[in-house]
């Protein structure tokens, strides 16, 4: 039987589309050929910078697009997911409109707006008269703790943070002394494990009450699905607040996130499919289906509605003579004003690759109900939406919204697939 919608892409932007549009009443299909871009991120809400409104930003903006309104409802939108989250054994902490100061594993800082309750445990404003010790794991190359500590100290001293004492210490993982670990999913699976957290505890315990420390920092390795209880054991256990920092990427509280979305859209019902939609049928500019392509063979599905979540780059873009194309339904990609060209690799680089690189903005237009627009600015297709990095118009370091972009677009075009 077909589903009255199709959503292709897994990650955050595909996740709330479905929620959405189950919400509504819409019999819904996720196609996923993996986890996306979520499980690659640091698992940290960026919303928007709090010092801008939605009026500063390029007209192009997805949230310019979707229309003041729709944003100031993000956050009774997102209360509603996080309370489906915590479900999941997933707390996030924070707000959509304040900003909360956490501390990296490289010793810097950067703001966001909601973050895992594990990491929002470090926020800066919580650390006045701080006593920290972070913990680095021997064998562990992904977090060296002597230099974020050295980093921190500095910053503590130029900006008068008025944290007490920094210090820093390595330890062997319980069980494992001397091995070397490829990553820290590896440390953060083994937590999992009720018997390997009380001996680490047990490790952690003979360090943490020595020189009176009160707070204890860890590289983001505290579990996969149980971070929750093994941060509450570690807090009852050591007497001290513990928190973890904020990763590098790839990292394990994405993963966390994804692992979460991938239970929540089981528990409401949603159909995930695992493959790869390889052709879309099209008819008068009407999507009428899609080929996907799995492990035991192809097949073709139907539906009222679409809806692409394919993402910016994870998704997989083609690159053909004349430009940058969404493969799908070869709509265009565009950079600003124009629709993107390519001729040589060379002519997109320039010295601000971090933050005014011209491919972290490209991607496709669409008018203020998330249908995307050919090169005359008209629909394209008359039931086809689209949601998260796939959109252009913005660039998510500079203007620190990448999963807000994701969560809202996507809340939105399931609202609106369900009422087409």
């Amino acid at each position: 039987m077909n589903p009255d919608i199709i959503i292709i892409g897994g990650g955050m932007a595909g996740a709330a589309a479905a929620i959405s549009a189950k919400a509504k009443g819409a019999d819904v299909t996720l196609i996923r050929k993996g986890f996306g871009s979520t499980a690659l991120s640091s698992g940290a809400f960026d919303i928007l910078d709090t010092n801008r409104d939605i009026h500063s930003l390029n007209k192009r903006h997805p949230y310019r697009i979707v229309g003041e309104k729709n944003f100031k409802l993000f956050k009774n939108s997102l209360n509603g997911f996080l309370k489906d989250i915590k479900a999941e054994e997933l707390l996030i902490d924070g707000a959509v409109a304040k900003d909360a100061t956490l501390v990296s594993i490289a010793g810097v800082f950067k703001n966001t707006n909601l973050c895992q309750h594990s990491i929002c445990e470090g926020r800066l404003s919580g650390l006045k008269d701080a006593r920290i010790l972070f913990f680095g794991i021997k064998g562990f190359a992904g977090f060296n703790p002597k230099q974020c500590c050295s980093q921190f100290k500095d910053a503590n001293e130029r900006n008068n943070f008025l944290i007490k004492k920094i210090d820093h210490t390595f330890i062997d993982f319980p069980g494992h002394e001397g091995e070397a670990f490829p990553s820290p999913f590896t440390l953060a699976m083994r937590l999992d494990d009720e018997a390997v957290m009380e001996k680490f505890i047990s490790v952690i315990n003979k360090t943490a009450k020595e020189n009176g420390y009160s707070h204890l920092g860890f590289p983001p390795i505290l579990g996969l699905r149980k971070t929750a209880k093994a941060v509450k054991a570690l807090e009852a256990s050591t007497d001290r607040k513990v928190f973890e920092l904020l990763p590098l990427l790839p990292s394990v509280p994405g993963y966390r996130l994804q692992l979460a979305l991938n239970s929540l859209l089981g528990k409401k019902g949603i159909n995930v499919i695992e493959g790869e939609v390889v052709k879309a049928g099209i008819k008068n500019s009407v999507v009428e289906s899609i080929s996907v392509k799995k492990r035991n063979g192809s097949s073709e599905l139907k539906a009222k509605s679409f809806i692409l979540t394919t993402g910016r780059w994870a998704g997989g873009k083609a690159i053909k003579k004349n430009g940058i194309y969404e493969p799908l339904f070869d709509l265009p990609i565009y950079e600003k004003e124009r629709v993107a060209e390519i001729k040589d690799v060379a002519d997109y680089l320039d010295s601000y690759v971090l933050e005014s690189h011209p491919l972290l903005s490209v991607g496709i237009r669409v008018n203020s109900r998330l249908q995307p627009l050919n090169g005359d600015d008209d629909i394209e297709y008359k039931n086809l939406f689209a949601a998260g990095a796939i959109l252009g118009g913005y660039n998510y370091l500079t203007d620190r919204c990448g999963l807000g972009v994701a969560f809202l677009t996507g809340h939105l075009a399931g609202k609106y697939a369900a009422e087409l």
